[in-house]
């Protein structure tokens, strides 16, 4: 009889080995090639084939907005990329708000390429203000409709992440307090002068913070809350991740980061614990988008395919802890998943990022500028 096989043929794309001992799991690209053969079946018989796939070309340059990853993990993923499409990849560390400022101003001759990462406020903000250019590649066209993803194709989110409170042992003891686990703990005295924050006029991580509380209490009582914090807030960073950090290196007692941010710390075997607030917690949506008019397109195009793919997703969760969006990418033992927190009811980072000016604005008025 007659049967039809599928060759698949792997590429492990070069560059990884000598990189991959920089980091505790190597990313592997792995390229599908998939052929139908004819062939005449007498007999069963277990037959190996390789199929040699060549890379696909594009060349040049590409320039990311924000880096999410430590400097070593980049190298890593830029060297895969590099491998398959011959692109030299620079990144510009940034936070969302920076980032939606920065891509503002050059609106009329962009410098960078792709927006990659941050919570998808600034995606949101950039798209209503057509300085993004849609595309629905491969991650778009397998994500769910939904807020993970712009139903025009302005933006696709590739990962979740949840906010989390990062604590200093040392500097807990020295004032004789707990970790805090609500969002009402924080308004104690005792910790006057002790928590680090970033400003939600700079960081989407802290606009997280600002827009969540408003769903939870209400915006008039939530910046009520905000007044009386404000007065146990030591400084306001511009970074969302700077808060744990701070905390990690027993500079303040209580910072207040993403939960993916503050366990690469701990990885980092660094002093601070983690908790979350026990009325509930907001989430984000980390996007990615190609900055309208930019230069290299190809290149652009086929990096945001690129963070769609498993290998990319799970080496994203393996070393920077965040939440893939993926099927079939599990959480790594010891990530925080939405599912292992209590979420604030109701809220949907998109529908937020719809109204981030207003909010801010009146946080400017209120709270920032009374610093």
């Amino acid at each position: 009889m007659k049967s039809v096989w599928k060759i698949v043929g792997l590429l492990l794309l070069g560059g990884l080995l000598t990189a991959a001992c920089a980091t505790p799991t190597p990313i592997v690209q792995t390229v599908i090639v998939e052929s139908e053969v004819e062939v005449e079946v007498t007999r069963e018989v277990e037959v190996e084939v390789e199929v040699v796939v060549e890379p696909t070309p594009i060349g040049g340059q590409l320039t990311l907005y924000a880096c999410l990853f430590d400097p070593d993990k980049l190298a890593v993923i830029f060297e895969t990329f590099k491998a398959q499409f011959g692109v030299d990849v620079t990144c510009l560390d940034m936070s969302s708000g920076e980032a939606l400022e920065r891509i503002r101003a050059e609106s009329e001759n962009p410098q960078g390429d792709v927006l990659f990462g941050t919570t998808n406020l600034s995606h949101v903000n950039l798209a209503v203000g057509d300085l993004t250019q849609p595309y629905k590649g491969s991650g778009w066209n397998q994500l769910p409709d939904g807020r993970i993803k712009d139903p025009d194709g302005y933006w696709t989110g590739f990962y979740y992440g949840v906010l989390g409170f990062a604590c200093s042992p040392e500097r807990l003891a020295d004032i004789g307090a707990e970790c805090p686990t609500s969002w009402a703990d924080l308004l104690d005295p005792i910790y006057e002068g002790e928590i680090v924050i970033a400003s939600p006029a700079a960081s989407g991580t802290s606009y997280t913070v600002l827009s969540g509380l408003v769903q939870l209490m209400g915006e008039d009582e939530a910046f009520e809350w905000y007044a009386e914090f404000d007065k146990n807030v030591a400084q306001y960073t511009s970074s969302g991740s700077a808060p744990g950090k701070l905390a990690a290196a027993g500079e303040f007692a209580v910072g207040i980061s993403f939960a993916h941010d503050i366990q690469v710390q701990q990885q980092k075997g660094l002093p601070v614990e983690l908790t979350f607030p026990l009325e509930g917690t907001p989430f984000e949506i980390g996007g990615i988008s190609i900055i309208k008019g930019a230069k290299n397109e190809a290149a652009a195009q086929a990096w945001v395919d690129h963070v769609f793919t498993p290998a990319f997703q799970r080496y994203h969760n393996d070393v920077a802890n965040r939440i893939p969006v993926v099927d079939g990418v599990n959480l790594a033992e010891g990530t925080i998943g939405l599912t292992d927190v209590k979420l604030i009811d109701g809220y949907d980072p998109t529908e937020w990022a719809a109204v981030r000016d207003t909010l801010v604005a009146r946080w400017q008025d209120e709270i920032g500028s009374k610093r």
